[in-house]
């Protein structure tokens, strides 16, 4: 692992290589398989450098990847794509919340240290509180029951309430108990009854203790809020009548990302989106499937700097060919590591009449091709009667190619889907580095990442001989088969919307949510009697159900409070 100061040093090294190239305006390129190799190579080794920090969303590494994509753009020869002359569309996001300097739990006298004594918890806010502690045992209130933790605690109000995460064992099968099995109902439940602070325990082998990832799914409350473990519990098991400390500092910061683009405009009807998102997830604080102790960087060579390579590949390769029939519009964007946040606030803004869009072309995770495994999936096939046909007939030596006709799918191309737009992505599979340090430019197979844009060619320009592509929704939805759930609503959630709720992006044909009636822009704010504050506490609703069961789903709709019977 490389030092800062290193690091500083391979910037300025980089910014001096950089903005010191002198740029031919529309080069010629060699389109040999050996010089796309050549190119995929140079590309990918330095945007999945160590001096690039992971490419995070709203970070210095991810301006030095965006300008040093500009930079090809500008090499390559095409204009900007945007109405300001610029490559850039800057967009705001909330950030991964990270800890400040300031987490504190004092207890008797004795301090304790965050992240090894105690952690604040996604629900908390940064506040702080010095109050006696009250245990409320579970902290729940089953009126069907007659079970109430608080029934014989008096004078609850303005203190510091301390319960288990758990459900009680004896209860633990019981359907009633279930739905307050979750850590939003107790704190609701708490504040409620006067919580100024809530320290939850957990004494039970058998549970799991609550995540320590403090990100943007939740809605915290307005208390502070933290877990501490069994060292650190038996101490509050013995506390005196003297209040107890506890102040969270959680900084929620609003940073700015890039989506790069730009535009060959043949003056054609209708224009063709090529796209890939370029940042990755940085150190791996969210998002990492690396379980070391240390933080690490993860470069993200095929998630997705291969992807970006083979974006500005295609650019290089359609801006010398001079195909007319389509304008082509080459997109990479960031924030995908966030929740599709670039692509999503590319579509909804107005930067581009998505009415005159053909399809859209998506290139995520394109480097580790074996064709022993996955080969390459073409996914979205069914978005379009037309692609079947299409990929039939475009010849495709030394690629083995598996077909999914699902649109919904996590990646960047879901964005487009969901205004009604035929898409295809390509993509190579999974493999046991991803998310993790070791996805690294030396395991690109980049003879077959070229292979894969050849292919690509050839499918766009036979596109181009089609005329308009027509559009069709998909059934499945391949994305909602890797959840543990036994049920889906049927729906996209907009993991953009940051108010209360979960809010639907798209509603899929044939499933339960359209068949009772919901609508894109519906806001589900309960899944029966389960309060659903945010994506998490929605699939947490869900939990409850299994195929066949009813549910009434409250939403909002504009002003509107409706509730809609959906059958699973």
């Amino acid at each position: 692992m490389k030092s800062q100061k290193t690091f500083r040093i391979i910037f300025v090294l980089f910014f001096i290589s950089l903005f010191g190239t002198v740029f031919s305006q529309g080069s010629v390129f060699d389109q040999s398989n050996s010089a796309i190799e050549k190119r995929l190579k140079k590309d990918i080794y330095l945007l999945a450098s160590d001096s690039l920090q992971g490419r995070e969303s709203g970070t210095a590494s991810e301006i030095m990847a965006r300008d040093y994509i500009v930079s090809n753009y500008k090499e390559i020869g095409i204009p900007p794509a945007f109405k300001d002359g610029s490559y850039i569309q800057p967009f705001t996001f909330k950030a991964t919340p990270q800890y400040g300097d300031s987490n504190v739990l004092i207890i008797n006298k004795k301090i304790f240290k965050v992240e090894q004594d105690f952690y604040p918890l996604a629900y908390s806010s940064s506040a702080a509180v010095s109050a006696p502690l009250v245990n409320v045992g579970y902290g729940i209130v089953v009126p069907e029951e007659n079970y109430n933790d608080y029934k014989n605690v008096e004078d609850l109000k303005g203190k510091i309430f301390v319960i288990e995460t758990a459900l009680p064992k004896k209860h633990k099968s019981d359907s009633l108990f279930l739905k307050y099995d979750n850590l939003q109902k107790k704190i609701d439940t708490a504040f409620a009854k006067g919580a100024a602070g809530i320290i939850f325990i957990n004494t039970d082998k058998t549970v799991e203790n609550p995540s320590s990832a403090i990100g943007n799914r939740v809605i915290p409350a307005s208390i502070p809020i933290i877990f501490v473990n069994k060292k650190t519990s038996k101490s509050i098991g013995n506390h005196s009548k003297n209040p107890a400390y506890v102040k969270v500092d959680i900084v929620r910061l609003v940073k700015t990302a890039y989506n790069i683009a730009v535009y060959i405009d043949n003056k054609a009807p209708k224009t063709v989106i090529i796209g890939g998102h370029y940042d990755h997830i940085g150190w791996g604080k969210e998002n990492s499937m690396y379980h070391g102790d240390k933080l690490m960087i993860h470069n993200g060579a095929d998630d997705n700097a291969s992807g970006a390579s083979a974006v500005m590949e295609l650019a290089r390769y359609f801006k010398n060919v001079g195909k007319k029939k389509n304008n082509y519009l080459f997109i990479n964007f960031s924030g995908e590591e966030e929740g599709l946040l670039g692509s999503s606030f590319f579509t909804k803004s107005n930067a581009f009449d998505l009415s005159k869009v053909n399809y859209m072309l998506n290139l995520d995770m394109v480097g580790r091709y074996d064709s022993s495994k996955v080969g390459l999936d073409i996914i979205g096939t069914g978005t379009s009667s037309l692609w079947d046909t299409l990929i039939g007939m475009t010849s495709h030596p030394g690629l083995k190619i598996e077909k999914t006709r699902s649109g919904v799918d996590g990646s960047d191309q879901l964005s487009f889907y969901v205004k009604d737009i035929p898409i295809l992505f390509f993509f190579t599979g999974m493999h046991p580095d991803y998310h993790k340090p070791t996805d690294d430019p030396d395991k690109i197979n980049y003879a077959g990442e070229a292979t894969i844009i050849k292919y690509a060619e050839k499918i766009i320009e036979k596109a181009d001989s089609m005329g308009k592509i027509p559009f069709s929704k998909t059934i499945d939805a391949s994305s909602m088969k890797r959840t543990s759930l036994k049920v889906t609503l049927g729906v996209v959630p907009d993991h953009s919307f940051d108010g209360k709720g979960m809010r639907i992006e798209a509603v899929l044909d044939d499933r339960p949510a359209i068949k009772a009636g919901l609508l894109s822009g519906d806001i589900v704010i309960k899944i029966g009697e389960h309060e659903v504050t945010e994506i998490m506490s929605y699939m947490k609703g869900l939990s409850f159900y299994k195929k066949g069961d009813k549910a009434i789903i409250t939403v909002k709709r504009g002003e509107q409070i409706l509730t809609k019977e959906v059958q699973f």
